[in-house]
């Protein structure tokens, strides 16, 4: 992938995981209504992410326990 579509790439998937500044979001959005070619490639990329699986991920209670203790443990620390 040359260097360009790269970065394209790179923006597309900033935008469609809403991780772009409300300024670069709204360029984007605007060069999407303005070029045919990147609307295409940012549809594929859609489409692609949508056809992952939907995946959720819960933590055992003892993790977020042992989360909790080291976070309050290391805040004290800092403290001191």
């Amino acid at each position: 992938m040359p260097m360009q579509e790269n970065s394209l790439h790179d923006l597309l998937m900033q935008f469609m995981y809403h991780d772009l500044t409300a300024e670069e979001a709204e360029e984007t959005a605007r060069l999407l209504d303005e070029d045919f070619a990147m609307r295409e490639q940012f549809n594929q990329l859609l489409s692609a992410k949508n056809l992952l699986p939907k995946a959720r991920f819960n933590p055992a209670p003892a993790v977020l326990s042992n989360i909790l203790q080291y976070s309050t443990k290391t805040a004290l620390e800092a403290r001191l």
